[in-house]
């Protein structure tokens, strides 16, 4: 499954961020390390900063916070955060809604799956993937798999 850009980009902000849930980052040095186009990084701050997974701290030694426990963060809250509920909606073949009067073949088993998506990023947390290490992307502060 391929997420949208802004939902890739927004859980890269947070699993980054998530590195060090006490610092403040700022949004110069977020973009540098991880590589996402400036404008679009700050439309994804203030959208995170809206739904309250981090806050911003404004003034000369200002940044941007994560402002909840990792624990209480899932992939899914951060899908929401930021406007992606594709996975409702999501077709197999693509469509908005169901094409057909009748349901497809496929809709029962899709409907399935992105069941199955869905509790997946939803019982995710950024703490599990702090502790399963994300590290592993990381290197010197530049993280691997931005990197198009």
């Amino acid at each position: 499954m391929n997420f949208s850009k802004t939902t890739e980009y927004a859980f890269r902000i947070l699993s980054y961020m998530a590195m060090d849930e006490k610092k403040l980052y700022i949004s110069r040095d977020i973009h540098n390390d991880l590589q996402i186009p400036f404008r679009y990084l700050r439309k994804q701050l203030t959208s995170l900063s809206k739904s309250e997974l981090i806050h911003s701290v404004q003034g000369k030694n200002g940044g941007y916070m994560i402002s909840k426990p990792l624990e209480d963060i899932s992939l899914f809250d951060i899908m929401i955060a930021i406007g992606d509920n594709n996975l409702e909606s999501s077709c197999f073949f693509g469509f908005q809604a169901c094409a057909l009067k009748e349901k497809c073949t496929m809709h029962t088993k899709w409907a399935l799956i992105i069941k199955n998506i869905k509790d997946v990023l939803s019982t995710t947390s950024l703490a599990e993937l702090k502790e399963s290490g994300p590290h592993s992307f990381i290197s010197n502060n530049n993280l691997l798999f931005t990197k198009n």
